[in-house]
């Protein structure tokens, strides 16, 4: 497979993030966990947000439901596409499967991710300069005759 068609799936899903893919590889996976956001974020290597972030992505296009446990602070996750995800699934998958596949899959979301960050910044900002630098001197060492 090649980047102008891992492109192409990857906007047909409407996934923005490596975290979005990774999380979405794992449930797949795994798709009954009970698991604490906290654990997911050490499992998968990711920062406590943007995991949150991912998950809201996948549960807003309806691949994933989360419920709470009330004696736990773990959530049961439960990995669950819908009959529209099923032509596209099958070959995410197959794609993150292998390391060409998920490298593709990679640089894919990363070119996306600037293209979209450098319309949102606009001209405006790419024509700041950037503002003068500060020079903080590091403090004497001191010595036992003073």
């Amino acid at each position: 497979m090649t980047h102008e068609d891992a492109d192409r799936l990857l906007a047909r899903i409407g996934l923005t993030r490596v975290c979005d893919v990774d999380l979405l590889v794992f449930f797949a996976r795994h798709p009954r966990a009970l698991l604490t956001s906290e654990s997911l974020a050490g499992f998968l290597g990711y920062e406590l947000k943007q995991i949150a972030d991912s998950l809201e992505v996948l549960m807003a296009a309806g691949l994933l439901t989360r419920t709470q446990t009330p004696a736990h602070a773990a959530r049961m996750y439960v990995f669950a596409p819908d009959a529209t995800s099923g032509d596209w699934l099958p070959s995410l998958l197959g794609l993150a499967s292998t390391r060409e596949g998920r490298l593709a899959l990679r640089s894919g979301l990363r070119m996306k991710r600037t293209a979209t960050d450098d319309r949102q910044r606009g001209k405006s900002n790419s024509m700041m300069k950037p503002g003068p630098r500060r020079i903080v001197a590091s403090p004497k060492p001191r010595t036992g005759t003073e």
